[in-house]
């Protein structure tokens, strides 16, 4: 019994870029297990596979809360197709009919285009057999997950400020564990990490790199501002795009101010907490 979290996909929007380390990392999917109680924080590419190798049934996963629409966070399609041929084609009982997915209220009301694209066939419907359900998520929405497990969402900037993105706190009995998704510093990541305890960052900027056109992402200095002003317990470092070394990034996130356990991540980690 306890909490686990295992990193699917640390990797970027592309494959590598010039000089870049471990070419090989997944797009974004991190995998949050208490008490057999699953939920996937984001769904990029191919993450179905991830969690069979990491020992999982994708079938079973019953919550996805996914930040935003980008297409390296968001292979929703993809994997709800996979789902519903499980549950079509498969005489097992212990799959779930019905997946949870989380996303920002915009985005809801999106989808449904996105899934008629896919699915002309069907009208656009989903399967009798596997029906999802989508739940909006804005500032200030609490979630009941399980008992004693509570899902935030923070609004964040990213994207120019023009693409509605959440960051996620999942509190639980056994700790607190966020993640921002993609978001450049601002409050509402700094309330999602508030004395997390286990708090999954992203890192898309370079050393030094200045926002000049506010895009909207963390520079390693600014991943320890706001891991420092949150008090984050443990904090794991994620889609960076590996051009700079680990040790130079850890320096530049204690210059941030952070003085607490960090580091950079890779796929396949597992990190946990227990009572």
């Amino acid at each position: 019994m306890g909490l686990k979290v295992i990193a699917l996909g640390t990797g970027v929007c592309s494959n590598c870029y010039r000089g870049c380390e471990m070419k090989d990392r997944r797009p974004p999917g991190f995998l949050v297990d208490v008490d057999d109680t699953q939920i996937l924080l984001d769904c990029g590419a191919g993450v179905r596979y991830q969690l069979q190798r990491a020992g999982y049934d994708y079938g079973h996963v019953q919550h996805v809360a996914v930040t935003h629409a980008h297409p390296d966070h968001a292979a929703l399609p993809q994997f709800l197709q996979a789902k519903s041929c499980r549950r079509i084609f498969n005489d097992d009982h212990h799959e779930f009919g019905v997946c949870s997915i989380y996303l920002p209220s915009a985005l809801v009301e999106g989808f449904d285009a996105v899934w008629r694209w896919h699915v002309p066939e069907n009208d656009g419907k989903y399967w009798a057999e596997f029906t999802p359900r989508f739940v909006p998520v804005d500032e200030g929405s609490s979630i009941g997950i399980a008992p004693g497990m509570t899902l935030k969402a923070f609004p964040v900037y990213h994207a120019f400020g023009q693409h509605p993105c959440v960051a996620y706190r999942i509190e639980t009995p056994y700790g607190v564990v966020a993640y921002s998704g993609d978001s450049a510093k601002c409050e509402g990541l700094v309330n999602a990490a508030m004395d997390s305890d286990i708090f999954i960052c992203e890192q898309a900027f370079r050393i030094g790199y200045e926002d000049k056109v506010k895009y909207g992402h963390l520079t390693p200095f600014e991943v320890g501002e706001v891991s420092a002003r949150a008090k984050a317990k443990h904090v794991r470092i994620v889609h960076y795009i590996g051009m700079d070394t680990e040790e130079d990034v850890i320096a530049e996130v204690r210059r941030g101010g952070y003085d607490g356990d960090v580091k950079r991540a890779k796929d396949l980690d597992m990190w946990t907490l227990d009572e």
